[in-house]
């Protein structure tokens, strides 16, 4: 690491959550070992720590988020074992997701502080594991089950918010991500990854592969099926012998309507006309699936 680097950063050091070389390399990595860009996108993230430490993991800081009830039993996805090198295993359950109603019971800024609690929970596992296993651990896996997407997960708020998670994630965790494998995608995942790509960088773009109907079996190239739950091909289940391991992974689900607290959100079009009584309006698209 350069010692340059470390010296244009001790104002800041206190207060991050490693000041390890390991840490500090990630965000020189993440900007080509440009050093101006790499402490300017590390001192834009820390100058104002909107949820830094949300789980006091050690870093003094703002308060833990209290999420609402709904966001904490329909939002999706959980940690759940390791690969064979070490590393946390993240799952991601998109199809019962149900974006609409969350965005309907809770503010896009809680939505965030729970994503943000989900990769520093990430973080402090990667710690845990590089003391078990006297190696350095810092990335994670991830495996996205697509099954069940559809046109409602193209809901443009639902689009918009998730992509401000992913520059959530790019910007406050740059190098974390080891792999991320798509399983079981529909016909429809091209039109939605390319709604949302252009907000992962090149290098993480790289890191995303879509596996085909052999699935289980490439998953179990990178992960013991000691590690992996019995719904995804591996033999781990719950005490209760839940095969998909609902205590460590959430399947989300329809949010009722009971929790609602608006029932339609703001939304910014590209484009906008009025069309007055009489007249009339022709307009063109691409339209890019049945």
């Amino acid at each position: 690491l350069s010692p340059q680097f470390r010296e244009k950063l001790q104002d800041v050091l206190p207060s991050l959550p490693s000041q390890d070389d390991y840490f500090l390399l990630k965000w020189l990595r993440a900007r080509g070992f440009d050093l101006p860009k790499a402490e300017a996108m590390l001192r834009k993230v820390r100058g104002a720590p909107p949820f830094w430490d949300v789980l006091g993991l050690g870093v003094q800081c703002l308060e833990p988020p209290v999420l609402p009830q709904v966001i904490r039993k329909y939002m999706s996805g959980g940690l759940c074992g390791y690969d064979r090198e070490g590393s946390p295993v993240w799952y991601e359950i998109i199809g019962p997701l149900d974006a609409k109603g969350l965005l309907f019971s809770a503010s896009k800024q809680d939505l965030l502080k729970n994503k943000f609690r989900d990769c520093e929970v990430l973080r402090h596992e990667c710690e845990q594991q590089s003391c078990k296993l006297g190696k350095k651990v810092e990335m994670v896996m991830m495996i996205y089950d697509c099954e069940g997407l559809g046109l409602k997960h193209l809901w443009k708020p639902a689009v918009e918010a998730y992509g401000e998670l992913l520059s959530m994630f790019e910007e406050n965790f740059p190098e974390s991500l080891k792999r991320l494998f798509i399983v079981k995608a529909p016909k429809i995942f091209p039109v939605a990854y390319n709604l949302v790509k252009h907000f992962l960088s090149e290098d993480t773009r790289k890191k995303v592969v879509v596996l085909g109907s052999n699935w289980k079996e490439v998953l179990q190239k990178y992960i013991d099926p000691e590690q992996i739950p019995v719904e995804y091909g591996g033999t781990m289940t719950d005490p209760d012998g839940d095969p998909k391991c609902s205590s460590k992974i959430n399947y989300g689900g329809d949010v009722p309507q009971s929790y609602y607290v608006r029932d339609q959100l703001a939304q910014q079009y590209e484009h906008s006309v009025v069309v007055n009584r009489g007249s009339s309006h022709q307009v063109e698209y691409e339209i890019l699936f049945p």
